[in-house]
């Protein structure tokens, strides 16, 4: 094995944009020669050719705090092999890399041997290979629950193809145009068709049912299209606005990422209206009008025994609705803000299963780095060299650290072999400034001791870091174990001239995901305000605008309560569910209200209005409720939890939508007739002459 990984880590020093590799191979061995002279021998702990004493290394690596722990477990069992690389150049040429790294490690490993892989990087090329395999996997499923959701709905081939053909040309816009932007590809893009698809859906659901309609009573094509525009581009855009709000929300953050899913979205949402009120009224005239199916009369008679109970015991259903809001709102109290990029593979899972094993064998698959800035030589000055080793001390007592090692650990490596018997009485580091020069200066004069340096100190000894590793955790543990890190560096430091900064990949990697969490919860507030601020624009009444507020909120309260119910955190992955949600919702509740507004417009009373409201545009969201759900439920099956959290959220979302606005509208209204009966919308009638 040890001949094996000598040759694994020959062979990753030589792929491109690798920088660093840290093996057994490349640890060094630092004693006193056998001449009894006091002259200080820095050798590789492997040979770099040549056969290898296995029990030597293993005696050599375990007596070592350097090694153990962290390139060889305790138990002697894992061996690991760090790599570090040039983050000018990584991004560019990541795929091409780990691939190579993965050849090159299976062209030498023994048998018997298993290879796990891990690290920011690793993850981060793992989250895109999801997102390419579960466009694969879902992609094809979905479509087919889509279609044939749709078929039972209509039961027309010409209808579900007609539908289907619409919902693509939306998608393939809003990629398009999204592509054209210059905007990039990312785990977040994955879910633009998946969004454009349910929009797609509602949007032409509605517009089919209306121009059928139409058609059925006898108008001819033409009547049926300016009709069918005439009544439904008002709410149909109002609808689109006040989702392309919700989701332009998102583009106030400053994570790249979401502020191109956020713009891609909400462009894609307007793109899907225009396309659905001119497309799909004009494809319709090639559809012969069929007689209706035998399931829209199934939908309408569990439609019409809504419409009945809400409009006969309002006060019940406010209830209902009240109680379930308490319930689910208790659980926002049990809602995290935390993201675990580990955990968001199942166990099984090779990062999974990767991070369990550095975690428990080795010093875990986290790091960051204390970075310590002064004058020239001052970093080996035996007094800094007492407060770097006192820090790593303290970061040690950390929770969730796992190994720290410095320049003092050096030093005091060279200092018990160069002074045993100060080393025997207690004094880990000289005290002496000149002993710390020459004990420096001596195992730097070998080249491995002189790379071991070079990696840890700047020539001037100006610079020097603190390497911190962690085991795997949340994202918000780690923030707090960097601030804690950055605080104690600060107090250890303060008055003598060095500026300690906490830096590396782990410190990125935390900051970028509670700062991208914490700011989504704000654009929530965002996308609040501007949704409903529309939604009060078209219309025109405060009173309607309130009771459009109603059924959207609850929604909202529902998903985030289960999550907390459900021990689902607010991560990076939903976090932007609730501005979604937001703007999704609002759909049916626009028809809704457009429609019962319409109806009295017309001269039909509360109930009656109710009713057709309920009973026409109830069908429309029932069917589009039924098949987004069906097909984001699909998700659910994702190993990669994120994306099955995502579908979820949202198929409970469609659902309690749906129930909200079929159910609570119309009780509200009831309940308050003083201002939504239809004697109060209709103006006063002229006195006869």
């Amino acid at each position: 094995m040890l001949e094996a990984l000598r040759a694994i880590t020959a062979d990753i020093e030589r792929v491109q944009a690798v920088r660093r590799v840290q093996s057994l191979a490349t640890a060094n061995v630092v004693r006193t020669d056998a001449s009894g002279e006091g002259d200080l021998e820095v050798e590789p702990m492997l040979p770099r050719a040549g056969p290898i004493d296995p029990q030597a290394v293993r005696r050599e690596a375990l007596r070592d705090r350097l090694v153990a722990g962290d390139l060889v477990s305790t138990s002697g069992r894992v061996l690991s092999i760090v790599v570090s690389f040039d983050e000018a150049r990584i991004d560019a040429v990541r795929t091409q890399v780990l691939d190579e790294i993965r050849a090159r490690v299976a062209a030498h490993l023994p048998a018997g041997a298993t290879a796990h892989y891990n690290g920011s990087l690793e993850i981060s090329e793992t989250y895109n290979r999801v997102t390419l395999r579960n466009q694969a996997v879902f992609t094809p499923p979905i479509l087919l629950i889509t279609i044939a959701a749709i078929f039972v709905m209509f039961r027309s081939w010409r209808l579900t193809f007609l539908t289907l053909g619409a919902v693509l040309v939306s998608t393939l816009w809003t990629l398009g145009l999204y592509m054209w932007a210059g905007f990039g590809f990312n785990i977040l893009t994955s879910m633009l068709p998946a969004l454009v698809l349910v929009l797609a859906i509602a949007d032409d659901v509605h517009i089919i049912q209306h121009y059928t309609q139409c058609r059925r009573e006898g108008a001819t094509h033409e009547v049926a299209w300016k009709h069918t525009v005439r009544h439904l581009v008002t709410p149909l855009f109002a609808a689109s606005a006040t989702t392309a709000l919700g989701l332009l929300s998102l583009a106030t953050s400053h994570v790249d990422a979401v502020r191109t899913f956020g713009i891609g979205a909400a462009l894609g949402v307007m793109v899907d209206f225009a396309i659905s009120v001119v497309l799909m009224p004009t494809l319709l005239g090639w559809a012969p009008v069929d007689p209706e199916p035998p399931q829209s009369r199934w939908l309408m008679g569990p439609m019409r025994a809504i419409g009945r109970l809400a409009g006969t015991h309002p006060r019940r259903v406010v209830i209902a609705a009240l109680a379930i809001v308490i319930v689910m709102g208790a659980g926002l109290a049990r809602l995290r803000v935390d993201t675990n990029h580990v955990a968001f593979f199942k166990p099984g899972h090779p990062i999974h299963d990767s991070a369990d094993l550095m975690d428990r064998e080795l010093s875990g698959i986290y790091s960051f780095q204390v970075l310590l800035e002064g004058p020239a030589e001052s970093l080996r000055a035996p007094d800094m060299l007492r407060r770097i080793d006192t820090l790593r001390q303290r970061l040690e007592g950390l929770g969730h650290v796992k190994k720290v090692v410095s320049l003092a650990d050096y030093v005091a490596r060279v200092h018990e072999q160069l002074a045993p018997d100060l080393a025997a009485m207690g004094q880990r580091l000289p005290v002496d400034a000149d002993l710390v020069s020459q004990e420096l200066f001596v195992f730097g004069m070998s080249e491995e001791g002189r790379r071991e340096l070079e990696s840890l100190v700047s020539t001037d000894y100006s610079r020097t870091q603190v390497m911190v590793k962690l085991a795997s955790m949340s994202s918000d543990e780690a923030f707090e174990e960097v601030e804690k890190a950055e605080a104690i560096a600060r107090e250890l430091f303060a008055g003598t001239g060095i500026t300690p900064t906490v830096t590396g990949a782990g410190r990125l990697f935390a900051t970028l995901d509670h700062y991208l969490v914490t700011s989504q919860v704000s654009s929530f507030a965002t996308a609040f305000i501007s949704v409903f601020g529309v939604i009060f624009l078209v219309f025109r009444s405060f009173k309607f605008g309130v009771l459009a507020i109603i059924p959207n909120v609850i929604p909202v309260i529902v998903v985030l309560g289960a999550m907390g119910w459900l021990d689902i955190s607010m991560n990076v992955a939903t976090v932007m569910v609730a501005s979604i949600a937001l703007g999704v919702v609002d759909d049916d509740t626009i028809h809704f209200i457009s429609r019962y507004r319409r109806e009295v417009h017309d001269g039909r009373g509360t109930d009656e209005a109710l009713a057709i409201a309920t009973e026409e545009e109830g069908r429309a969201s029932l069917t589009t409720a039924i098949i987004n759900t069906l097909a984001y439920s699909v998700l659910l099956l994702s190993d990669y939890r994120p994306s099955g959290w995502f579908g979820g959220l949202l198929a409970l979302t469609m659902a309690v939508a749906f129930l909200a606005e079929v159910f609570l509208l119309p009780a509200i209204i009831k309940l308050v007739p003083s201002l939504f009966s239809a004697d109060r919308l209709r103006p006063p009638a002229l006195p006869a002459a």
